[in-house]
């Protein structure tokens, strides 16, 4: 019986080519979008899962005051962890981007490599595959190094890298260990590990912190991010609270910093304040795949039924012969079930065609493996949902025609059947309604943005990290530079990227401070010229004057003076930094230097040391000439076999920090707009079946003179008026939905009514289009043709 069930199923399916063809299509699209929207999901939520004991796993944050978070610690914390039973493992990790690393002989010089100083405990915490060398073994001495693969290829090709030497920072390394690349799901990133001892040597070396002279006593430096393993049911935040109270009673009372435990397996969607941007575009995503799956059921179900007059005498005849109302029912599930595999497969097809595209758009190394069990089990919960929704009702709609009703050519299926169908197509253009709003307003939030003045010139800006050399006759240097016609001016600076500055400090005093503050500071050395070459708006007192008499004087910000609760004029204002006594010599208007998810905090300008960092100012059709005076410069102080010259435009670090919206908004307007095609397709359905029901009726209209107008007219009304209430239904939720997400932006636009006036014209003008064309296709039919039976 099963195997004739399939048989009298295949014969349905070739038999209806058209009503075959988009069926399968749909199914197989909406399966498609929904498996790749949650490939991205999985990815996303697997961070940092791939370590064993990740749910063991956490990461100190430093709560400062009610704004301010920081991911760093000091380094006590580890030796505080000693005397706590609920710590199994604590282990310190301290990152250092764009480095250059050398061979002993400096004939091969590269640099942008990430360094990162850990504790010996770093491997009871992680499970970064080691290839060659024993974890516990991995850092003999100090002056050791461990490189992963791809690093030590650059080096040395593929010889053996272990005992060669790597040349870092003046000192020489000798390579212990080699290890596999980090998982592209790893938050933390490395090209190299070295021991946390040789910083504590450096650190040590260089006069320590003041009255601190080790990284273990040093309690003013959070300059550690931190991560502790808790041994198994320990309230994490009562080891906290316990961390906390140790740095309180070290600091003799004098703190109000809280120390949070964020879990590992959060940082990569929660950032260390609580936002979750992050976390939410991920919801919405699996939102978007559900709603997917959700519209390529209800199509199936709305093609199908809009079938049920060819199907009627089909059911009848059977049941006059004999067939019962179950053997109808699995009859109809084997055919949808038949019908869905072909969909699968050609859904598994579209996924392994796109996905070298989607990864891309995406910026990950999505994979679609057949030995991937968690591949298997996103298509199998995808594919069973879908099928259970897609084929129950119309199969119990089918298998329950009365066979004498449709013997004489009456099929009615009930006012329930056709009001369900009319609460599927509101259903699916609410959804659809909801997508295109929220198209516009991620598309308009991403762009604001982009274009968002943000209180300095962007623009035509690069900057260099230049040598030391260079940087003790940086007068010559700037002179060099300025007799270059394509460079307007020169600055420099300790800022490596002004769109994210993240060296800040409560070490600051001032008349009237409460006793209880605890205002963290942003803090930059910079020249005179920088304020000017970045187009930073002064609003009272003056500039840095380029003299001895800088090391007295500050420029701060708008927010600065206003947390620190003063008064204008502001000019003249005593205050120490870092235990040195001066005065504001000038307020510059508020700019963004850190994210815009971010409100604009206190910031401080001051001049005791050079940086290193060099901003150029050029212009457009003189950028190229600029970039190479600038390297002339480079290399005549860089010394023999110097670091590669890199330059970064600050127009493109910004964009590089909003890449990964850009890209899930791309990725948002592309699903959502598949999932409003599909919707149409579902409208589609009931058109057809609007059609069927009326035909003999548009016969007799046309017979009697009604022109082709009125009849589509006639018929679309009421497709349109289900369209219309989908608009009204979906409008608050749309408007709550992304007014959610919205608000974890610091600077965000406005949900404005135009934007739900287009989204519903668009709607409305989608369906217009869908039912219009079958409408029209009644309308010129031949009444003859539709009423020779009567």
């Amino acid at each position: 019986m099963i195997k004739n069930y399939f048989k009298t199923a295949w014969r349905n399916l070739k038999e209806h080519k058209f009503h075959t063809f988009v069926n399968i299509s749909g199914l197989a699209l909406g399966l498609a979008t929904a498996i790749l929207l949650l490939l991205w999901v999985q990815h996303e939520r697997s961070y940092d899962r791939f370590h064993p004991d990740y749910s063991r796993i956490y990461r100190f944050t430093a709560q400062l005051d009610v704004n301010t978070v920081w991911e760093g610690v000091p380094g006590p914390l580890a030796v505080y962890a000693q005397s706590l039973p609920e710590v199994e493992a604590i282990v310190r990790v301290n990152e250092w981007n764009g480095q250059v690393l050398a061979t002993k002989d400096r004939s091969t010089v590269l640099d942008g490599f990430t360094t990162t100083y850990v504790d010996s405990t770093f491997f009871t915490l992680f499970n970064f595959e080691l290839l060659d060398g024993k974890p516990t073994e991995l850092f003999p001495n100090p002056h050791s190094i461990a490189l992963t693969e791809s690093t030590a290829k650059k080096f040395f090709g593929n010889d053996n890298p272990i005992g060669k030497v790597i040349l870092f920072r003046g000192d020489n390394l000798t390579v212990t260990g080699l290890l596999r690349d980090c998982p592209d799901n790893s938050s933390i990133m490395f090209d190299a590990l070295l021991p946390m001892s040789l910083y504590a040597q450096r650190f040590t070396a260089n006069g320590g912190n003041g009255e601190w002279k080790t990284i273990d006593v040093d309690m003013g430096n959070y300059s550690f991010t931190t991560f502790v393993k808790l041994r198994d049911t320990t309230n994490p935040e009562a080891v906290g609270k316990k961390f906390t109270q140790l740095y309180t009673d070290a600091r003799n009372g004098e703190s109000t910093v809280q120390f949070k435990l964020q879990p590992l397996a959060d940082q990569h969607l929660v950032s260390i304040d609580g936002n979750n941007a992050a976390a939410r575009m991920v919801q919405i995503f699996l939102l978007i795949a559900i709603m997917v799956l959700a519209i390529a059921a209800v199509n199936y179900i709305n093609l199908t039924t809009a079938r049920a007059l060819v199907r009627a005498r089909e059911v009848g005849i059977r049941k006059v012969v004999g067939a019962n109302k179950l053997q109808l029912f699995l009859q109809f599930i084997v055919e949808t079930a038949l019908l869905f595999c072909f969909a699968l497969l050609l859904a598994i097809g579209l996924i392994f065609l796109f996905l070298p595209l989607y990864s891309n758009i995406a910026g990950k190394q999505l994979h679609f493996s057949p030995s991937n069990v968690g591949i298997w089990k996103v298509i199998g919960y995808s594919a069973l949902g879908t099928l259970l929704a897609a084929s129950i009702y119309p199969a119990l709609l089918l298998s329950g025609f009365q066979p004498l009703q449709v013997m004489k050519g009456k099929m009615a299926s009930g006012r329930g059947a056709s009001l369900l169908r009319k609460v599927l197509v509101v259903f699916q253009f609410s959804i659809s309604m909801v997508l295109i709003v929220a198209t516009l307003a991620v598309s308009r939030q991403m762009t604001y943005m982009r274009t968002l003045d943000l209180g300095y010139d962007k623009n035509y800006v690069f900057s260099v990290s230049l040598p030391d050399d260079a940087v003790e006759h940086i007068d010559a240097v700037k002179n060099e530079l300025r007799n270059h016609p394509g460079i307007v001016d020169v600055a420099l600076s300790d800022m490596y990227d002004i769109t994210h500055m993240g060296s800040a400090t409560g070490d600051l005093e001032w008349p009237g401070k409460p006793a209880n503050s605890s205002l963290i500071i942003t803090q930059s050395s910079i020249d005179k010229d920088f304020i000017p070459t970045m187009g930073i708006q002064l609003l009272e007192g003056q500039n840095l004057t380029g003299t001895p008499a800088d090391s007295n004087l500050y420029v701060v910000n708008e927010a600065a003076v206003r947390e620190m609760g003063l008064t204008p004029p502001y000019v003249g204002t005593p205050i120490s930094f870092h235990n040195r006594p001066g005065t504001i010599a000038g307020v510059v208007k508020d700019f963004n230097f850190k994210s815009l998810k971010e409100k604009i905090g206190p910031l401080l300008f001051f001049h005791w040391w050079d940086g290193s960092m060099l901003y150029v100012r050029t212009t457009a059709t003189e950028a190229a000439e600029a970039i190479k005076a600038v390297e002339q410069q480079y290399k005549k102080y860089a010394g023999d076999n110097p670091a590669p010259f890199k330059y970064n435009f600050v127009d493109q670090q910004f964009e590089a920090k909003y890449r990964a919206d850009q890209r899930a908004g791309l990725l948002f307007n592309i699903f959502a707009g598949i999932a409003i095609f599909i919707s149409c397709l579902g409208l589609l359905g009931l058109s057809m079946y609007t059609v069927r029901q009326r035909v003999k009726e548009i016969g007799i209209r046309k017979v009697l003179g009604a022109s082709v107008g009125s009849i589509v007219q006639l018929l679309s009304a009421g497709s349109i008026l289900l369209v219309v209430l989908a608009v009204v239904v979906a409008s608050p939720i749309a408007w709550w939905a992304m007014n959610n997400w919205l608000n974890d932006f610091a600077f965000r636009i406005n949900i404005e009514w135009w934007m739900f006036a287009v989204a519903g014209l668009a709607a409305v003008m989608i369906a217009l289009l869908t039912v219009g064309w079958q409408a029209m296709r009644a309308a010129i039919a031949n009444p003859v043709d539709s009423l020779r039976d009567e």
